[in-house]
């Protein structure tokens, strides 16, 4: 089975973090959202992938090249224009079809933990056409609700319902299983969505499109407060992080090997401190924060509920809380602390 990651999107709704970096290279837990994604893809034996490119494309090539250093294989799909989610995969068809078998498509900001062979059971044993995994939300009002038959056919939608009161429901949670001849009724080179156009437009016909259910952990890291929830998730082993780089040294609290933390520097759990990270003496780091990789935390800092990206200095006695620090940012010590900001470096 091939696979495709979409990563053309401008992740708007996560701005100001992706002037810094594509969505798919904004870390959960110090690691790019979409390393994330590949290494759950080896695992389930997908190693041929294909990955559309279009806003700070070349960042996420250079980051993942031919996709050898992470066991897989990576064909890219620079666009120009974007085709829509359907009218990409679609430009890409002949490379997913090549075998003429099942293949899979996942957004690149997906945070989930489902069980992907039992999906793919479910699909071949429906014989679908597509199959969509669906989780839990008490809110659907920003997703697309799926309406199931007592054997899993998907029936009916409800795109973004605004004043719900059906209680929790199921709604798209972004992997999808397709078979040939569900892309190849796109038109080749056309602007085409998924949720807006293919997936209603089959039901319509009464195509055998089914949903997969999953009670899993699922986050689409589509804002600010998604991306805040995401790394405390993760933090506290609820997300999952494949293949995780950093060390349990006590409960709650995760180190790279390595890192250089001073004898009185103090961390209290939940936290992280990332790849060849220093914190320095009497600095403090608590409170669910999340240090990423190259930083330097000054003596007597405290980092309180914040997360960094790479690169960052944080000056001696420097005070941070509910703060997001992007890469390579230069935190001086101001008279106050510095409360719920967002601190963006330059690319």
């Amino acid at each position: 089975m091939r696979g495709m990651i979409m990563a053309a999107g401008e992740g708007t709704r996560l701005r100001p973090l992706t002037y810094a970096r594509p969505k798919a290279l904004v870390p959960v837990m110090t690691v790019p959202i979409m390393e994330n994604i590949v290494k759950w893809l080896k695992k389930h034996g997908i190693t041929e992938l294909a990955v559309n490119l279009h806003y700070l494309g070349n960042d996420i090539e250079n980051y993942f090249g031919d996709g050898s250093k992470f066991g897989v294989s990576i064909t890219y799909l620079r666009e120009e224009q974007p085709h829509g989610t359907a009218g990409a995969v679609r430009l890409m068809s002949d490379f997913l079809c090549e075998p003429n078998d099942t293949f899979l498509v996942i957004g690149c900001d997906e945070l989930i933990d489902l069980d992907l062979d039992a999906m793919i059971r479910f699909h071949k044993e429906r014989n679908a056409l597509v199959t969509i995994s669906l989780a839990w939300v008490d809110d659907p009002s920003e997703f697309g609700v799926a309406q199931l038959d007592g054997d899993g056919r998907i029936i009916g939608f409800v795109e973004k319902p605004k004043n719900w009161t059906g209680g929790r429901a199921l709604v798209n949670s972004g992997v999808y299983l397709l078979e040939p001849d569900a892309i190849k009724r796109v038109p080749y080179g056309s602007t085409y969505d998924f949720g807006k156009q293919l997936f209603p437009e089959l039901v319509a016909e009464g195509a055998p499109i089914y949903g997969f259910a999953s009670d899993g952990y699922w986050n689409d890291i589509g804002h600010i407060g998604n991306y805040w929830e995401a790394n405390q998730s993760a933090l506290t082993k609820k997300a999952p992080i494949h293949d995780c780089p950093l060390v349990e040294v006590k409960p709650g609290i995760f180190v790279h090997p390595t890192a250089q933390i001073a004898e009185s520097a103090y961390l209290e759990a939940p936290c992280a401190v990332g790849a060849h990270t220093v914190i320095e003496a009497n600095a403090c780091v608590r409170n669910g924060s999340i240090i990423g990789d190259h930083c330097v935390i000054g003596s007597g800092a405290v980092i309180d509920n914040s997360i960094l990206w790479s690169r960052v200095m944080v000056s001696p006695k420097a005070v941070l809380q509910g703060c997001i620090v992007t890469d390579k940012c230069i935190v001086h010590a101001p008279d106050e602390p510095v409360r719920k900001a967002i601190l963006v470096g330059r690319r």
